[in-house]
């Protein structure tokens, strides 16, 4: 029995890298932490929204 399938595991991994990403970018851009943080769980909350429909 497989705890996670192809789709789902996908769409964790571009959520991290996303999250990630944005946040990075956030704090290089001379943001705050808080700023980072919020701005990191908007990507990941978008790409959460928008992926897995795209992948039906």
């Amino acid at each position: 029995m497989q705890l996670f399938d192809t789709k789902a595991a996908l769409v964790l991994i571009a959520m991290l890298l996303v999250a990630a990403v944005t946040a990075g970018l956030t704090l290089a851009a001379s943001g705050t932490w808080p700023t980072a943080l919020l701005a990191g769980g908007g990507a990941a909350w978008g790409v959460l929204s928008t992926l897995p429909s795209v992948l039906k």
